[in-house]
C-alpha cells in the first residue's frame, strides 16, 4: 500500500495535468474551425477577416474554457483559401501548474483552412 500510493498519485496527476491540456488544446481547434467557417461567408478578404474574428470572440466567451486576452490569431486569405491560425498561451492554466509530471507544452497552435473557390 505505501509503495502503491506515490505511483496512484502519480498517475492521477498525469492524468489531470495532460486532460486539461487536451482539452484546451481541443477548445483552440474548435474555436478556430468555427471561425473558419464563419468567414466563409464574407465578399472580400477584410470582411471574411471581420466574420472570423466575430466568431471567435463568440466561440471563446460561450466556452469558457479559454481566455480570450491570451489567445493570438492570425487570418490568412489568399483569395483561394482561408485559413485561421490561433496560438493560445496556456501557461498560467492551473491544470497545466501541476510540476509532479513533465508539464506538456505551454503554447498551443492550431489552425483551420477552408476553400473559399472550387479548385
Amino acid at each position: 500500500m505505501a509503495f502503491s500510493l506515490p505511483i496512484l498519485l502519480l498517475l492521477i496527476s498525469g492524468i489531470v495535468t495532460y486532460g486539461g491540456w487536451f482539452l484546451c488544446a481541443h477548445s483552440v481547434q474548435q474555436a478556430a474551425n468555427e471561425a473558419a467557417r464563419a468567414a466563409i461567408g464574407g465578399l472580400d478578404p477584410s470582411e471574411r477577416a471581420t466574420l472570423a474574428r466575430t466568431a471567435l470572440d463568440a466561440n471563446l466567451r460561450k466556452t469558457g474554457a479559454l481566455k480570450p486576452e491570451r489567445m493570438d490569431v492570425l487570418v490568412d486569405d489568399d483569395g483561394r483559401t482561408l485559413t485561421v491560425h490561433l496560438s493560445y498561451d496556456a501557461s498560467n492554466d492551473p491544470l497545466l501548474s501541476i510540476k509532479l509530471v513533465p508539464p506538456p507544452g505551454k503554447v498551443i497552435e492550431r489552425s483551420a483552412t477552408v476553400a473559399l473557390s472550387a479548385p
